[in-house]
């Protein structure tokens, strides 16, 4: 059973990263584009970048969805970049 659930863990993960990748692409949410560069910037791996970026979009989408109501694409973005702000050097 364990191994069924890391199987639909990994399969969720993969489409949030596809989902990231997809925006960053098409330019939606503009900020997806900058928090990207940003991070690499900072010496952050693509992939961890955008494992982490994934991770806000997930936490969006819960939030979401506890909540009952639309996905609040201006809190996405905002929380984008906290995630590229926080993860700056000092």
């Amino acid at each position: 059973m364990k191994e069924l659930e890391q199987a639909e863990d990994d399969f969720a993960q993969q489409a949030l990263v596809e989902a990231v990748e997809n925006q960053i692409a098409d330019g939606h949410p503009r900020e997806a584009g900058l928090v990207i560069m940003d991070l690499i910037g900072q010496g952050v791996d693509r992939d961890d970048a955008l494992v982490k970026m994934a991770d806000v979009l997930a936490a969006q989408i819960a939030q979401s969805m506890q909540e009952d109501r639309p996905f609040d694409v201006n809190a996405y973005a905002r929380d984008l970049l906290q995630l590229a702000a926080a993860a700056t050097p000092e």
